[in-house]
């Protein structure tokens, strides 16, 4: 069995969804430094989450990330989480 645990990215992930669980749009500034992680599934989560979040700020980060995201996935993160938004 896969030890989770050692893996640093699988909490940053939970940290996203806890942080959009919080639906404080405060957090907003912690979930843009998670969307310069260096692991793409962080920053796919970090966008899912601003999605959820919403606000202008949020999307502002997003529309940033977008144009310098190199993971197709993290993209389609950043697209669905800006449609969601409109």
């Amino acid at each position: 069995m896969y030890n989770y645990i050692k893996e640093k990215k699988y909490f940053q992930r939970n940290a996203a969804i806890a942080l959009w669980n919080l639906g404080d749009s405060a957090n907003v500034s912690d979930l843009a430094t998670a969307m310069k992680d260096t692991e793409e599934l962080v920053r796919g989560y970090a966008a899912w989450a601003l999605g959820k979040i919403g606000g202008r700020s949020a999307k502002q980060i997003l529309e940033e990330n977008m144009s310098r995201e190199t993971s197709e996935s993290v993209k389609t993160e950043i697209r669905e989480a800006l449609q969601k938004m409109i």
